[in-house]
């Protein structure tokens, strides 16, 4: 690799590398140093954006669960509008609008991990920018560590010159001055062991080179078929709703065969990150549904009581009406 090839793929920051990739380094950063554990920190990492994603995914579950109570009139009204697809969509959002939901405000939460993920990538790709927030001194590091080692790394090049650097530390666990002399004054520097495990997360795995590695996008897939299958056990669609019940069997193969596809194709990093996100969702939808669920049962037998309340006592006044009546009607007969 010369130069000029190592300087197109060291690059400034751009408007997202400020706003979310470095922020996500730094968050790398502070639970690497206090973990000292690169795959446990990855997955604190999953947790802490899961824990500040809550309040969305309650929202979003409250959205779904009043969806599903309303499944019941959505069918009456397609069969009463069958063949009048405006007027049906017109009664829907009316519907809507009575009760209170917006159909997309579940969505949102889903769309979340994945500018997530994104960043996380970045970060994982470009460590001695993101996390350890070096600049110009990584090509200093890239001569030092020599460039024909770094042949074919490509965008994987900043993991490649972390990992050979470790090559310059002593028995401390601190790099030697050569090291050092590369940085810009106020700059630091540390060594990164990507092991987890036995596993090398800075490593990609490869359809092509069969290795222990390829337990990630296994998991990865896995739990991404047990998050899908849960989210669709929590969702209760009942029975004559076809074509919800065809879109949600759909998409709990397809988000597995994505998952597959893309720890296949990033570093094992994010497959670790991925496989952690599914396991937290799982928990967290099982958590949701049956609190929220149980909330809105409460709710609904409590309404229906009010509701029954009023229709008896409503019913014992018209009782008593024609009680009273049919009293007044002896009284004058009595008084002729």
């Amino acid at each position: 690799m010369t130069i000029d090839q190592l300087s197109n793929l060291i690059k400034d920051p751009n408007i997202f590398g400020y706003l979310i990739v470095r922020p996500f380094g730094l968050i790398l950063l502070s639970l690497y140093n206090f973990v000292h554990n690169y795959g446990l920190a990855v997955i604190l990492f999953a947790l802490i954006v899961k824990l500040c994603c809550v309040p969305l995914a309650i929202k979003g579950k409250k959205s779904m669960l009043a969806m599903t109570a309303l499944n019941a009139e959505m069918q009456q009204l397609q069969k009463k509008y069958a063949n009048n697809r405006a007027k049906l969509n017109e009664e829907i959002q009316a519907l809507y609008e009575r009760r209170g939901v917006s159909p997309m405000s579940g969505c949102l939460p889903q769309f979340i991990p994945l500018p997530i993920m994104m960043g996380l990538y970045y970060a994982v790709q470009q460590p001695l920018q993101y996390i350890v927030g070096l600049s110009s001194e990584v090509i200093k590091l890239a001569q030092l560590v020599g460039l024909d080692n770094l042949a074919g790394a490509n965008y994987t090049v900043q993991i490649v010159i972390a990992e050979k650097l470790n090559a310059f530390k002593d028995a401390a666990g601190n790099f030697a001055p050569d090291v050092l002399k590369c940085l810009a004054d106020g700059e630091s520097i540390f060594p990164m062991d990507f092991n987890f495990f036995g596993l090398n997360l800075a490593d990609t795995p490869s359809i092509k080179h069969p290795g222990l590695i390829w337990i990630i996008p296994i998991l990865s897939c896995l739990t991404a078929y047990l998050s899908s299958y849960i989210m669709q056990k929590m969702q209760n669609m009942p029975k004559g709703n076809d074509a919800a019940a065809n879109q949600m069997k759909m998409m709990t193969m397809l988000m597995p065969l994505m998952s597959l596809y893309f720890a296949f194709i990033l570093p094992g990093a994010i497959g670790i990150y991925w496989i952690f996100n599914n396991v937290f969702t799982c928990v967290q939808e099982i958590i949701l549904t049956k609190t929220l669920r149980g909330k809105q049962e409460a709710k609904q037998a409590a309404e229906a009581a009010r509701i029954e309340a009023e229709k008896q006592a409503k019913r014992e006044a018209h009782k008593a009406a024609q009680k009273q009546q049919s009293q007044n009607a002896k009284n004058k007969k009595g008084d002729k």
